[in-house]
């Protein structure tokens, strides 16, 4: 038996998000389904339909009597399998997915399509998952699926520690401008615009600093000032805590030689002739290194604010 992800999802938190989990547009159901289509076709042949199977075990699992047209029909599973994906709700649309993509990644790979005898199984649905992560990420959905299964964004141990409460914070402490500058960053990032992505989490890392500055009554230059400087400003004015003097090299070379290399090194310089591509790795690496610094910088201001 398996676990249908309504019932490994908890409920939301409430917290500010820069990803969309609760309502499936027709664009992305409708690609879902092509995504179906690329990998079960091969099999049309098959001695038993595909379409019919994932149907009547999806049935099982969920508790229904049919997914189309009201009960199972032999022959009818792939036309049944697309009404469904077009009507249901959102919640019943990701247990499908979900439980379907199950299958397709521990069951199907080992057979093959009935007189295919050289069809890589493997590659098509390693195509298939690189797609609807893809998918995914287009239409700014917080989900992806990893290991045979659906998990949220949020779940993830750098999300839930970093972003969620960053943006939260930014919001609470009148950080408008950078809480703003840090969604933008993950729009890039969505959009597939690694370069400008991080070039928005260093605009939302330096945006932090200056309104600390401006909080705190910080001298520094608006026009020029960038991290480094930044950071030696709020460092020469003691913002963080004395009693964290022994961690101050530590901290300050963090910060110095982390997000804002990143940035200065890849996307802040011309390319010339060399096309530079960024990847999606190496750009979430900045994001979330941006978030967590910005988050640490924050509740620094805030602790000071409570505790001056």
């Amino acid at each position: 038996m398996y676990e249908l992800l309504s019932k490994r999802i908890k409920n939301a938190d409430g917290e500010p998000e820069v990803f969309i989990y609760n309502s499936f547009p027709s664009a992305f159901r409708n690609q879902v389904f092509y995504i179906l289509e690329d990998v079960l076709e091969p099999y049309s042949t098959y001695d038993e339909n595909l379409w019919d199977i994932f149907e009547e075990n999806f049935c099982r699992e969920k508790g229904l009597k049919g997914m189309g047209y009201g009960k199972l029909q032999k022959g009818y599973g792939k036309s049944s399998i697309e009404e469904y994906f077009k009507d249901c709700d959102d919640i019943d649309f990701l247990d499908a997915i979900d439980y379907f993509f199950y299958l397709i990644d521990k069951k199907l790979r080992t057979i093959k399509p009935k007189y295919k005898y050289d069809y890589d199984a493997d590659g098509a649905i390693n195509d298939a998952i690189v797609e609807l992560n893809y998918r995914f990420k287009q239409h700014n959905l917080g989900y992806e699926f990893v290991n045979s299964q659906i998990i949220t964004i949020d779940s993830t141990f750098l999300h839930k520690t970093a972003v969620k409460p960053a943006l939260k914070l930014l919001l609470e402490e009148g950080f408008e401008g950078a809480e703003d500058e840090i969604r933008n960053a993950y729009e890039k990032r969505r959009k597939g615009d690694n370069k400008n992505a991080i070039l928005e989490a260093e605009k939302a890392f330096e945006s932090t600093m200056k309104i600390i500055c401006d909080k705190q009554g910080y001298v520094y230059d608006k026009n020029k000032d960038t991290a480094q400087k930044l950071i030696a400003i709020l460092e020469n004015n003691g913002f963080y805590p004395s009693y964290m003097n022994a961690h101050l090299t530590s901290i300050r070379t963090t910060l110095e030689t982390g997000l804002p290399v990143v940035r200065n090194k890849v996307a802040g310089h011309g390319q010339g002739n060399q096309i530079i591509t960024i990847s999606d790795e190496y750009t979430d690496y900045a994001l979330h290194l941006a978030a967590a610094n910005i988050l640490f910088l924050v509740r620094l201001y805030r602790n000071k604010k409570q505790n001056p």
